[in-house]
């Protein structure tokens, strides 16, 4: 499992390291950016947690095992996160650990 800090708070959120690794993919590009968007995460207590991320508030990914890239899973967070909605990943498609990844190689800016 990896970690997902959030602003200046000590508890950091337990993300399932696949599903984090994509995240932090999504995250980066937009804020990068500087597009700002809501973010629905579940918790271990069964209740899901909408976050808003904006640059200026502080983030940290910590992944215990990096999982290999699904690039159509990367595509559909991408743009339900360019959605009025935000990226839910609370919903199964993105929930469900990827399948027929790929690692991805080096990309250029």
């Amino acid at each position: 499992m990896g970690y997902l800090t959030y602003g200046n708070t000590a508890a950091p959120i337990e993300v399932d390291d696949a599903l984090l690794t994509h995240l932090r993919l999504v995250i980066v590009t937009k804020l990068r950016r500087n597009e700002s968007f809501p973010l629905t995460l579940p918790l271990r207590s069964g209740v899901a947690e909408t976050l808003w991320l904006h640059a200026s508030i502080p983030l940290r990914f910590a992944i215990e095992d990096e999982a290999a890239i699904d690039r159509p899973l990367v595509v559909a967070m991408m743009n339900a996160a360019s959605s009025s909605g935000g990226l839910d990943s609370t919903r199964e498609e993105f929930a469900a650990s990827p399948v027929g990844a790929r690692p991805l190689h080096g990309m250029s800016a």
